[in-house]
């Protein structure tokens, strides 16, 4: 086992990027160093992180404390309970001695894992290991939405609906009369970048989310993606689409391609234009330009009535709260 500090762990992230895109069991998008640590400097920047890797099995925590459960050591992203703290077939083994080689304050601390494959051959040795020295309790699942692009647009099309193929043409039918036009951007450096982000937060602040008080330009939120954009950009991976009409930017969407497959991550348009169905025809567009790529799935995340009319039920993982027995 090696253990590594933060700036050996970003030296690697070449190395685990390879390691979650080879582990099919878990989310290869939110596992990714880019999700992972942006989250970390964006929410919990002072916890302590802890890392290891044992050729291509990497263990990813951090430990904070936490007002209900005291000290835990948690995944570098639990809110959404997406990424896996444990990547490759060996993580399993790697996480015993991790635990066994820990602190004393460590040994005490409480441990939530998340995004944790549901497979019997990674589940089952894990529960075993944990159950010697943890009292377990299974918390949620989490579902993916992803949309199979199988066949191209018209293929994930004629898996849709009646009723949604009928609501969608109408959509684009009136963005395309509204003089509304589509511009896809990949930046590649930070000042690209920054400077498409700028576009995404001007959106943003006329949507319905930051009228209500749930948009993404403020806070954490928009230090997350400030992050994580950048990252993927470096990489390729980054996908912005932004609607416009006379000039204006009304829309966007944007999100990363990972192991073949896109994971939306925000999208929006300003509140003026929600009679066009702009939304559904950012949606449309996107996955055309997808299929275009050669992309074979869209994630959308987690499930929600809208994401059901748009995709099926994909990777399911789950939580797990261990607590050390007195």
């Amino acid at each position: 086992m090696q253990r590594l500090e933060r700036a050996e762990f970003e030296a690697a992230s070449v190395e685990y990027d390879f390691a979650v895109a080879a582990d099919l069991a878990i989310d290869r998008f939110c596992s990714l160093s880019a999700w992972l640590l942006s989250f970390h400097d964006a929410f919990r920047p002072h916890a302590d992180l802890l890392f290891a890797r044992d050729g291509h099995a990497f263990v990813a925590l951090e430990a904070a404390e936490e007002p209900t459960v005291g000290l835990l050591l948690q995944p570098l992203e639990s809110m959404w309970g997406f990424g896996s703290a444990l990547v490759g077939v060996g993580s399993c083994e790697l996480l015993r001695q991790v635990l066994e080689s820990a602190s004393a304050e460590l040994a005490r601390a409480a441990l939530l894992l998340s995004g944790v494959p549901v497979e019997r051959a990674r589940l089952e040795p894990l529960v075993r290991m944990l159950a010697e020295r943890y009292a377990l309790r299974p918390l949620t699942e989490t579902v993916r939405y992803q949309a199979s692009l199988d066949g191209g647009a018209d293929g994930w099309l004629g898996r849709r609906s009646r009723d949604f193929r009928r609501g969608l043409r109408a959509a684009r039918r009136r963005t395309h009369e509204a003089g509304v036009v589509f511009e896809c951007a990949r930046p590649i450096d930070a000042d690209a970048t920054a400077s498409v982000y700028a576009r995404v937060l001007a959106i943003e602040r006329h949507t319905w989310k930051t009228h209500s008080g749930n948009g993404v330009e403020h806070g954490p939120m928009r230090e997350f993606y400030a992050r994580m954009l950048p990252r993927l950009a470096a990489s390729g991976a980054l996908r912005v689409l932004f609607a416009c009409r006379d000039g204006v930017d009304v829309g966007y969407l944007y999100g990363g391609i990972a192991s073949g497959l896109f994971r939306g991550l925000q999208f929006s348009f300003r509140e003026q234009e929600r009679r066009l169905g702009l939304g559904n025809a950012l949606q449309a567009e996107m996955i055309e330009r997808l299929c275009a790529e050669g992309l074979s799935v869209y994630d959308l995340g987690s499930q929600s009535d809208y994401k059901r009319r748009w995709a099926e039920p994909g990777l399911v993982t789950i939580r797990l709260l261990a607590r050390p027995r007195s």
